[in-house]
């Protein structure tokens, strides 16, 4: 086999070539920017060139649609890219499963009907619960109604996705008032699963059950299973690929960089990447060292804060790009003002310029009536520029980076709301406090070709822009502010 192996214009590096070596069930840690796409192309290429698999025999697995139609864009062959729904309704359709998709919706208005229609006993539960001393039906009216409305749904949706059994619940480490209400939330579970199987419909969940087990008459003929973003995958999606496996003997290659981990939220569990050569035989573990991304000093700085998580794989990660002061820190009085200064600045540089930030809204606290809106664009000055959240700025790249709302507060970065009991008391987690919320923040830093602008009130800064300037002192020797 040749030394370098090219993949269109470019050539794969050592770490690379190594996964097109070697030929066992494998996890590949890549580092943000390290070219795991290109990697996985490379793969491809590999089995079916070199190896005369035929393509059919291939299955590549992402998380999102945009991830799957970049992938087929990048790909010369016919090959199977799905999202784990779209392969579970694949696997329905080579059975002749008939079913219909539930309503999204339909959680959601059970919850809001069932809270709606509670007898007098149920309504000072939940008063109890939520600390309340107001009337029931103006409780209907307020944030707090909705709030507990979303609780639910989160609280049913974490509990299939982690394919749990009343057996898993820590009813120890619930109170008694805590105890009642998950009573009441599973009584709305029975009647949503009543529902939905009175006219034979499924969820996303539902789907990927229902083709766990009836995998082994689907007569499914993959030798070869690669996962694109397994940190972000949850526990039914590891039985669905365990139950291929059991059938297929296919070999499972997933890559991931557990740095990145950013959807717990959603019920993606850390563990699964971190742990993963438990659930499968003969795991051969390869990392991607090298960053073709950011400067050297950037993922010197970035990856000592996000090793602060004592429960994040070890790695080195190498770059051949230097930028002595690649995080600048912009402190504000006038959030306006030295937002539009920084663009005006920046644009002098380049046109390719990535606003993000931690919440959806933080845009409109930092512009005015110059600025128009039509996201993910924003034009300003003749100029345009893309605002994204940090969640969806996963696998992109700019060349400057401004992060705003670095601020000290319930909303800022890190974000300070916490999870309910309910939520807390379900999952045993070894993290830190905010151990989430700094990989997200390691997510935003590393999205940069050239510099990251850090943004934050100059009288109210984040505790982690207080941490990162210490870090980048000791490690780059200064800090460098935006005047």
């Amino acid at each position: 086999m040749q030394k370098n192996y090219p993949v269109g214009k470019f050539q794969l590096d050592d770490f690379q070539m190594e996964l097109l070596r070697n030929d066992e069930n494998t996890i590949v840690i890549a580092g943000a920017g390290s070219g795991k796409t290109l990697t996985i192309i490379g793969k491809i290429n590999f089995l079916i060139k070199e190896c005369q698999i035929n393509p059919k025999n291939i299955l590549i697995i992402s998380f999102t649609n945009a991830s799957v139609n970049d992938i087929k864009l990048k790909i010369e062959y016919d090959v199977d890219v799905f999202t784990f729904h779209k392969l579970a309704m694949s696997i329905l359709e080579h059975v002749n499963y008939s079913y219909s998709i539930a309503p999204t919706n339909m959680l959601k208005y059970l919850i809001e009907e069932k809270i709606k229609s509670c007898d007098k006993n149920e309504q000072k539960l939940i008063l109890k619960f939520l600390n309340l001393n107001i009337n029931f039906k103006r409780f209907l009216k307020t944030k707090e109604y909705e709030s507990f409305c979303n609780l639910i749904e989160t609280f049913i949706n974490l509990w299939k996705t982690n394919n749990l059994s009343l057996e898993d619940l820590p009813f120890s480490k619930y109170t008694e008032i805590e105890k009642k209400i998950l009573v009441f939330i599973f009584n709305i579970y029975k009647k949503y699963n009543i529902e939905k199987n009175s006219v034979m419909s499924l969820d996303f969940d539902d789907l990927i059950y229902k083709a766990t087990e009836v995998t082994k008459i689907a007569n499914l003929t993959y030798q070869y299973i690669i996962i694109d973003e397994f940190q972000d995958s949850s526990f039914i999606r590891l039985n669905l690929i365990r139950e291929i496996f059991k059938y297929t003997r296919a070999k499972i290659i997933v890559v991931g960089d557990d740095w990145q981990s950013i959807y717990r939220f959603s019920g993606c569990d850390l563990n699964l990447f971190i742990n993963f050569p438990t659930y499968f035989p003969n795991v051969k573990t390869i990392k991607l060292k090298n960053t073709y991304r950011n400067s050297q000093q950037l993922i010197s700085v970035a990856s000592i804060f996000v090793t602060k998580n004592p429960y994040q794989i070890k790695k080195e990660l190498l770059s051949n790009k230097t930028n002595p002061m690649p995080l600048i820190f912009v402190p504000y009085k006038n959030k306006v003002y030295n937002f539009k200064k920084l663009l005006n600045e920046l644009f002098k540089k380049s046109e390719d310029i990535m606003v993000l930030s931690r919440n959806n809204k933080d845009i409109y606290n930092y512009i005015d009536k110059e600025f128009q809106l039509e996201f993910p664009l924003v034009h300003y000055n003749n100029h345009t520029f893309k605002y994204l959240t940090i969640h969806k700025s996963k696998g992109l790249e700019g060349e400057y980076v401004i992060v705003l709302n670095c601020d000290n507060t319930s909303l800022g970065l890190p974000n300070k709301i916490e999870n309910s009991p309910l939520i807390n008391k379900l999952f045993q987690d070894n993290e830190i406090k905010y151990a989430e919320e700094r990989r997200l923040f390691y997510v935003a830093i590393t999205r940069c070709k050239e510099e990251t602008y850090l943004v934050y009130d100059k009288s109210n800064p984040s505790i982690f822009i207080k941490e990162i300037k210490k870090i980048t002192k000791k490690k780059l020797g200064k800090i460098k502010y935006f005047k």
